[in-house]
């Protein structure tokens, strides 16, 4: 696909939107947060224990859910539904920050303008998005996989 990321390139608004590459989720302590979930495949379901915040993924729709973490530290995100054979290994983490921690790691993530900039002689014929898959290290297909995992 041209655009694996789903990302509008020629939009003005979006250039300084910030693309996260790290695999674990930073927060704010105390400031709400909007999360909107979508899946590609079959029901799963968002979860962190100690937030006791919860919500569903369905397949062909966006699900969304707030809350504001409490308190700073590193917590666990699991997938509450069973979802398949793979189901065992869908974790990850949220790291919830002090207001300076997550200025600092917000500040060192890069911009939509940042990726999507050729990095590579002759990847400017390219579309954007694969350019920024590319950069990302991201499978430029309907599936989005971390080449490198």
């Amino acid at each position: 696909a041209d655009n694996p990321l789903g990302v509008a390139p020629k939009d003005p608004n979006g250039q300084d939107d910030v693309l996260v590459q790290a695999a674990d989720l930073h927060l704010p302590v105390g400031k709400p947060v909007k999360v909107l979930l979508r899946s590609i495949d079959v029901l799963h379901d968002f979860y962190i224990p100690e937030f006791r915040a919860k919500m569903d993924m369905i397949p062909g729709s966006v699900t969304y859910f707030w809350f504001t973490p409490t308190r700073t530290g590193t917590f666990q995100v699991l997938c509450a539904e069973l979802c398949g054979q793979g189901h065992p290994l869908m974790h990850g983490v949220v790291v919830v920050d002090t207001e300076q921690e997550y200025l600092a790691w917000l500040g060192q993530q890069q911009t939509f303008a940042q990726l999507s900039a050729p990095q590579q002689s002759g990847s400017a014929n390219q579309p954007p998005g694969k350019i920024m898959a590319s950069n990302l290290g991201v499978a430029a297909n309907s599936k989005l996989s971390r080449s490198a995992q």
